[in-house]
């Protein structure tokens, strides 16, 4: 009777904010950091330092192939080079570092002075040396034939000024409290790009800034506070006018996409200012009257972040890094948390009546999905193992985005499944990922 009434109960509004702090907060070093050496479908740097050797913040500690850099986020001694879970549940190789309370290494000896925007080589080295990838470049990953192909001429440049999950506000709040930066940054793009068509997209409540600060510089999107509208595949698709493949890369068709932290970084690399070893993140979900957004040095534990702001991990459920939409639970409090945007604290259990409770063909999950998959058909099939069915009805369109999990009066594993299918087609990890910036 009790699985017949949640069967029928209204489902939960989408997650969002009702109040934050508009101040980014710098988050102390920590005492130790992990930094990740591999990033699927990104990077893969290899390291540049043994265990026990010293290090200063600043220093690079990884590089790839390309060159694509990683640096220590503290001074202090690398302590081993182990294997870790990441906050993407990647198995990744890592660096330890313990801090001890050393010297940062100083611009000028990172850095040989600034760059020109019209030097487009130099421009590329300098954020691969910074540790910023440029989205209109290749990745760091490793090419197992040895070659790298060719890559068709960047025609459309997406500046991301809104993250699509409605708990994160990391982009916002930069675009408006560096808006002058912002658009230095664009002004270098258009001169490093000049062939190329230059979108920002914009949270609508501050069109009035954008239009006084950026038109001219880019063609400006303004996107509302809700989460369907901003899903960034159909973001992207809106702009473009087509849509492209969500197991193709942006790049692959000439697009870079490319969030405004990382215009600001570049900023700061093209200039010798600072490689990119901090990160912003919005913490928010229960029991915070406010969410807020902090600055954190890569690597930083999850229980350190958390710790900086009075918070605990043992006072929740399930912490989620990412938002609640797309996001990954954390069932570790020393996950090392990199380039990820958001926290989003639960504190019920939000574990469902039934495991696998039996679909009733109510149809939402199809009628809510931004790319009309036909997701009940498709979950029954992958649900019992009909795979090569399964793939008739497209599941590698899925965004993941949960819009249909959210919407499922059975509370059924939908996404789960869908990126088991995904799983299985592509024979170990789904390649799915954007371009711009790091991971």
């Amino acid at each position: 009777m009790q699985g017949l009434l949640k069967l029928l109960k209204k489902k939960p509004m989408l997650p969002s904010l009702s109040s934050h702090d508009p101040v980014i907060r710098q988050v102390e070093d920590p005492d130790h950091v992990v930094i990740p050496l591999d990033y699927p479908g990104l990077v893969r740097y290899l390291p540049t330092v043994e265990a026990g050797e010293s290090v200063r913040r600043g220093q690079v500690i990884g590089k790839s192939r390309l060159g694509n850099c990683t640096f220590a986020s503290i001074s202090g001694k690398v302590k081993e080079i182990t294997t870790v879970w990441t906050a993407q549940s990647v198995h990744s190789p890592a660096i330890v570092i313990e801090n001890n309370g050393g010297q940062p290494m100083a611009p000028e000896e990172i850095f040989d002075g600034p760059v020109r925007s019209d030097d487009k080589v130099a421009v590329v080295a300098r954020m691969r040396e910074a540790g910023v990838n440029p989205p209109w470049t290749f990745s760091g990953r490793d090419y197992k034939d040895g070659e790298i192909e060719d890559l068709p001429s960047v025609k459309t440049v997406i500046i991301t000024g809104v993250r699509q999950e409605t708990t994160i506000l990391t982009s916002q709040l930069l675009l408006e409290q560096h808006a002058d930066k912002v658009a230095d940054g664009l002004k270098r793009i258009n001169t490093l790009l000049p062939e190329a068509r230059i979108w920002l997209t914009v949270p609508d409540h501050l069109q009035s800034l954008a239009e006084s600060k950026f038109s001219g510089l880019a063609e400006l999107a303004f996107l509302p506070s809700k989460y369907p509208a901003r899903i960034e595949r159909e973001v992207v698709t809106r702009l473009l006018g087509r849509r492209i493949p969500s197991r193709e890369s942006y790049r692959s068709h000439g697009i870079a996409v490319m969030d405004v932290e990382y215009v600001l970084a570049t900023v700061d690399a093209m200039d010798g200012l600072s490689p990119f070893i901090q990160k912003c993140l919005t913490i928010s979900g229960a029991g915070l009257e406010k969410a807020v957004t902090v600055r954190f040095p890569l690597g930083s534990s999850l229980k350190h972040i958390l710790a900086s702001q009075g918070l605990k991990v043992s006072d929740y459920t399930r912490p989620v890094v990412g938002g609640p939409m797309m996001g990954f639970a954390q069932y570790s409090e020393l996950t090392p948390i990199t380039y990820n945007n958001g926290i989003f604290l639960i504190a019920e259990d939000v574990a469902p009546f039934d495991a696998i409770a039996p679909c009733i063909f109510c149809g939402r999950c199809t009628r809510v999905c931004p790319v009309n998959i036909q997701v009940h058909m498709l979950n029954r099939k992958i649900e019992f193992g009909q795979l090569e069915s399964a793939m008739e009805l497209h599941p590698e369109a899925c965004h993941e985005c949960g819009l249909c999990g959210l919407v499922c009066p059975a509370e059924r594993p939908i996404v789960q499944l869908l990126h088991f299918c995904n799983h299985e087609m592509t024979h170990g990890e789904r390649f799915n990922w954007t371009d711009g910036g790091n991971p």
